[in-house]
């Protein structure tokens, strides 16, 4: 039987959910630092060579170099900024939120696999048999005279639906071990 912590951890490693979760807060984390770049003007600088007129030794050639740095005297990207932290701020909460249903999604897949596993565990143990140890008696009682129709056909029709019960029991215990697997985004093996 697998832990249920180990189940946990391979869910939030392993469901595409939440790494796409993940990766949304890495990006947003990136727009964070991106606007906080953009603070900062951008510094060009520019330079040339320039001859005017013919070409000769009289003629005038200049050497042209050129900065330009704009003032940021009131836009230093503050609503950028903070449109950026907020934006990181819901992907952590985002992310956190998936996790604690990736998690939730895994304990009670786990709870209901435990328990129609108990279940199938119970019929094995002797419902099964008592329930076709009691038709054979009744059976047998009926061809010596001992039981009537009516008690020979509800001792089969007690077996039937103990063994259609049986059989739905085993179905929700497969599936309770499709929805664990589903909820973990693997396959279990135990």
């Amino acid at each position: 039987e697998p832990d249920i912590a180990v189940l946990k951890l391979l869910a939030i490693e392993t469901r595409p959910d939440v790494r796409v979760k993940r990766l949304t807060q890495s990006q947003r984390m990136a727009d964070l630092r991106l606007a906080k770049a953009y603070r900062y003007p951008d510094l060009t600088v520019a330079g040339g060579y320039s001859v005017q007129g013919p070409r000769g030794p009289d003629n005038q050639q200049m050497t042209i170099l050129n900065f330009g740095v704009p003032l940021p005297l009131f836009n230093r990207n503050q609503g950028g900024i903070l449109q950026a932290e907020v934006s990181v701020q819901v992907a952590e909460a985002d992310l956190r939120k998936t996790m604690i249903q990736v998690e939730n999604q895994v304990d009670i897949s786990y709870r209901n696999l435990l328990e129609s596993r108990r279940l199938v565990e119970a019929y094995r143990a002797g419902v099964l048999e008592d329930a076709r140890l009691v038709f054979t008696i009744v059976e047998r009682a009926y061809e010596k005279g001992g039981a009537t129709i009516l008690d020979l056909l509800d001792a089969a029709r007690t077996s039937r639906t103990i063994q259609q019960n049986y059989i739905e029991t085993l179905f929700n215990y497969q599936r309770n071990i499709f929805l664990l697997e589903s909820a973990v985004g693997r396959e279990i093996t135990s």
